[in-house]
């Protein structure tokens, strides 16, 4: 099952994207602030993260600093009703935007996009460390033998 976690400060449509999600077959967390946000992140993990980009407590780019400081490269897609913010937010690693409001459609569309583009966790792994090979352990030959 897919993790989402879906942030904006206007209640309405936390309830409805969280609802939305829901019947999708996601496991969905919300909050309501940057700081929330960071905090619902470190323990719940998403898959993709659904926020606003103006938030309080320090707003959408700071969870996406933060976040990407800890080496989280979760895909974030930001929603915003400011057009002329977009260009901006395509310039940042592992992040889309779409403009409020948002048709549901559209917005499955980019989370599934979001969700195929992220490594597996095989994929983000580090391969494991090799087997130590044994040590074989060859005593050196007997002096040999003086005739006296």
């Amino acid at each position: 099952m897919p993790k989402i976690l879906v942030v904006d400060d206007i209640p309405a449509i936390v309830d409805f994207s969280k609802e939305f999600f829901e019947d999708a077959g996601f496991e969905v967390r919300t909050a309501d602030t940057a700081t929330g946000a960071i905090a619902a992140q470190h323990e719940f993990r998403a898959d993709v993260i659904l926020q606003d980009l103006n938030i309080p407590e320090g707003g959408g780019i700071h969870v996406y600093e933060t976040l990407r400081k800890e080496n989280d490269l979760v895909p974030i897609i930001f929603s915003t009703g400011k057009p002329e913010t977009l260009g901006d937010l395509k310039q940042m690693v592992n992040v889309s935007a779409l403009r409020k409001p948002t048709n549901p459609d559209v917005l499955m569309a980019e989370v599934q996009k979001q969700l195929a583009s992220r490594p597996t966790a095989a994929q983000a792994a580090p391969p494991p460390p090799a087997a130590p090979q044994p040590v074989q352990y060859n005593p050196p030959p007997p002096p040999p033998k003086l005739n006296r």
